[in-house]
């Protein structure tokens, strides 16, 4: 439900966390606020999953693949990236984050 921490999806529905394992996509409700308080890390960086991605190219990619594509499967392939990406969508709700020593280069997606 809406407010279990650990949530599993296989084949676009959700089930249950240990139904499939390796075969579902799990993702949790993180306080990430708490984490970095009570990690004994120097530096962190959070960020949405839209943000994060975009830092990455994944709309340089997604055009570059699409190039290649038509019918439905381009319109799968537009739908997936505004999925992974829009905020209204998975781009907002769900976060990332890096933990890294002080006097280190921020990951890869990180940068500001």
């Amino acid at each position: 439900s809406l407010g279990d921490t650990l949530q599993a999806v296989y084949a676009h529905e959700k089930v249950p966390a240990l139904l499939k394992p390796g075969q579902s996509d799990l993702t949790s409700h993180v306080d990430f606020e708490a984490l970095i308080t009570d990690l004994p890390c120097t530096h962190s960086r959070l960020t949405t999953q839209g943000v994060f991605l975009e830092r990455l190219g994944i709309t340089d990619r997604a055009q570059a693949l699409a190039k290649s594509l038509g019918g439905t499967a381009l319109e799968h392939h537009i739908a997936a990236h505004r999925r992974l990406t829009h905020p209204d969508e998975m781009g907002t709700i769900f976060k990332t984050l890096a933990l890294f020593p002080k006097g280190a280069h921020p990951p890869a997606g990180y940068e500001v």
